[in-house]
């Protein structure tokens, strides 16, 4: 009898493998959305950085535009300071929610390779960039669009800089967001 007790008590009953499940199920439908979430604000990465490093660019050309700044050759007048020309969406379009390859020449535009800015690995995010004005005047205003989940909804993400009395460039406080996670 003695071992007729001790066989029963080797496993674990129904109930006990119904409350360990119930326990997971649990764990997972928090955690799957956090980490959902986790992995979205991971992917806007790429945009802060990109936007950041053509903002840094985009000083620089002024800055070494200006210091070689003087008469050009066959013109009798100083050329004003003034950013980069204006540069469509690059690439025009990326599927929502997949990582692009870009083919050969995607960033071979004037004003690309004026702010030495290409993108060779792939990603989620397309970018653009609007200048205007000259001297005192100069702006610009760089953007970049992604639709992270196929929703309809793109993410927005903008930073933008003028010159100032000095010719100086001064920008926004940070980058503009507009649907960060969608």
């Amino acid at each position: 009898m003695k071992r007729l007790l001790k066989k029963g008590k080797k496993g674990f009953t129904l109930i006990e493998l119904m409350i360990v499940v119930a326990i997971l199920g649990i764990l997972a439908a928090v955690a799957i959305p956090a980490f959902v979430r986790y992995l979205r604000r991971a992917k806007t990465t790429e945009a802060v950085d990109k936007l950041a490093y053509i903002y840094r660019m985009s000083s620089t050309y002024v800055t070494n535009e200006r210091a070689n700044r003087g008469v050009a050759v066959g013109v009798v007048a100083v050329i004003p300071a003034q950013f980069p020309l204006t540069a469509p969406m690059t690439p025009a379009a990326i599927a929502a929610g997949v990582r692009a390859v870009d083919p050969a020449g995607t960033w071979n535009g004037q004003t690309w390779q004026a702010l030495s800015f290409s993108i060779s690995d792939p990603h989620y995010y397309s970018f653009a960039y609007t200048s205007a004005g000259t001297g005192t005047t100069a702006q610009f205003s760089a953007d970049a669009h992604g639709n992270l989940d196929g929703s309809g909804t793109s993410s927005t993400f903008e930073r933008s800089g003028a010159l100032n009395a000095q010719l100086e460039v001064q920008g926004s406080g940070g980058v503009w967001m507009a649907n960060e996670l969608e």
